[in-house]
């Protein structure tokens, strides 16, 4: 993996190295297992010191995401795959022959227990959810929770970072498994912490049609992508990625918070850009008509099957 180092940040520098990091995992490029640079290949990398380096290697190592291991260098934590999936079919197993075995002794039915068991369980989790998927914006966390729901067979209510905040601890304590993207991983431990809730970090992919769009995008043509304030000085490193993954090298791309626009529709019809991406944090603020606008469009992306077949387990859910 390639790090790079913008001295202009308001990021500091172990800030960015993290950030990339996770914008890596989010999109698919590291994948649990994978091993990094050493802390002295990054040194000489990016030209900041080893402290630095160090420092965001560790921090990562704190919420879960890297494994430093001393003569085998740094990996991308396995356990990001959830491998203990054997373990956990062993215990539903067991359960399964324990509570069968009770039914029968009772003279109750197994398998209409199991159609009653299941309505409970129901309406159970609407009153008190087991598990939830939180991101930015409702909106975005209905779309991607409605995905979730339809693959797993199971309602996953959505919830927005703003309402997680909001919750109390009696709240929260009803919660037991929270899906995210990697790069809300941090802000919905902080939300939670000490909460013992477990916080499961997943990947995204660009949809087809994204890809589709911008493999028609010409070349040396100028893109700008419109940030959330907040969001600004880690997701501008995600326009590397966006170089690689779906745009031609001779593209000029840039990105500005969303304070510098003062005028959506002024903004967009200015011959600066060919094409303007609104991050979806900022898509909720784009007026409708602009929304059609050929000019205009957002990233469209969905949950990575690989990685939610991998957090499926550690969710406690069995198909």
């Amino acid at each position: 993996m390639d790090f790079v180092h913008d001295k202009h940040s308001a990021l500091p520098a172990h800030a960015q190295i993290q950030e990339q990091i996770k914008l890596a995992l989010l999109l698919g490029r590291l994948r649990p297992g994978d091993t990094l640079p050493s802390i002295r290949d990054v040194e000489k990398q990016v030209g900041v010191s080893r402290n630095i380096v160090r420092k965001a290697y560790l921090e990562l190592q704190s919420s879960g995401i890297l494994d430093l291991r001393h003569g085998k260098g740094v990996l991308v934590e396995k356990n990001l795959s959830y491998s203990h999936r054997g373990r956990i079919h062993e215990e539903c197993e067991s359960l399964s022959r324990d509570l069968i075995a009770r039914l029968r002794k009772t003279g109750i039915c197994p398998s209409a227990f199991a159609r009653y068991l299941y309505q409970q369980a129901r309406e159970n989790e609407t009153a008190s959810p087991f598990l939830v998927f939180a991101d930015a914006s409702k909106w975005l966390a209905a779309e991607r929770a409605a995905r979730i729901s339809a693959i797993w067979q199971m309602n996953v209510p959505a919830v927005s970072l703003e309402e997680l905040a909001a919750m109390d601890r009696t709240r929260l304590r009803g919660i037991q498994k929270i899906l995210t993207n990697y790069l809300r991983l941090d802000q919905v431990q902080r939300m939670v912490k000490n909460a013992g809730i477990d916080v499961i970090p997943l990947g995204l992919n660009f949809m087809q049609e994204t890809v589709d769009e911008f493999s028609r995008f010409p070349g040396s043509g100028s893109v700008v992508l419109v940030l959330d304030d907040i969001d600004y000085p880690s997701l501008r490193l995600i326009i590397e990625l966006y170089r690689k993954i779906l745009l031609d090298p001779s593209v000029n791309i840039e990105s500005i918070p969303r304070s510098k626009i003062k005028d959506f529709h002024t903004f967009v019809k200015s011959t600066r850009y060919q094409k303007v991406i609104f991050s979806n944090r900022v898509w909720e603020e784009v007026p409708e008509d602009l929304k059609k606008h050929p000019k205009v469009t957002h990233p469209h992306m969905e949950v990575d099957l690989a990685s939610l077949e991998n957090a499926r387990i550690r969710a406690g859910v069995i198909l």
